[in-house]
């Protein structure tokens, strides 16, 4: 079997709970035998969306996107911002446009974190949201995990919530699996 490429979006401006979520599901994922990438969006240059599909554009997007469209599997991290993701994440999820419109991501498995300060209600905001990316976009919902944390690496000393982001990564590579033998037994 081809390795199991799992890629993992930070759409956080800053370090800390979200970047501590993705990473943890990432490690899960590597213990479930995936090959996994995490991407800092903060560290990247990514323009704004204009509307015209975005293949004019000269900034890191389309390096992102190869990477995704390579990975069976893809974990998107969000904080909580005014009951939305962040903008940084926004305008990365309105750029993938190509992405929808060609369905380069249809049947890639999705997993999703979230954090925000205090809010559950505004955390299942942004789930939902992200779910609502990933059907758009045709990919198939795996599970998600979220968490309330105030300051920046908090999330790490709910050790709770570090072995349940893990076993959402595991999770994640052992459902690619399964997905790949039924293909490789339908050829």
């Amino acid at each position: 079997m081809e390795s199991i490429k799992i890629v993992g979006i930070v759409g956080s401006p800053r370090k800390g709970n979200t970047e501590i979520m993705v990473f943890e599901t990432l490690e899960g994922a590597k213990a479930g035998g995936a090959e996994t990438e995490m991407i800092l969006l903060r560290n990247k240059s990514i323009k704004l969306c204009d509307g015209s599909g975005g293949s004019a554009y000269e900034d890191d997007m389309e390096q992102i996107i190869r990477k995704m469209e390579g990975a069976k599997g893809i974990v998107i991290g969000s904080p909580t911002y005014f009951d939305n993701v962040s903008g940084l994440l926004k305008n990365f999820i309105d750029r993938t446009l190509p992405l929808h419109e060609t369905g380069k991501l249809k049947d890639k498995l999705l997993v999703v974190t979230v954090v925000g300060e205090a809010d559950m209600q505004s955390i299942n905001r942004v789930v939902d949201y992200l779910k609502i990316f990933g059907e758009i976009c045709e990919m198939k919902f795996v599970g998600s995990v979220t968490a309330i944390a105030g300051a920046p690496g908090s999330v790490r000393e709910d050790e709770n919530k570090i072995q349940e982001l893990r076993q959402l990564g595991e999770r994640l590579a052992e459902v690619i699996k399964k997905v790949e033998e039924v293909k490789k037994d339908a050829v």
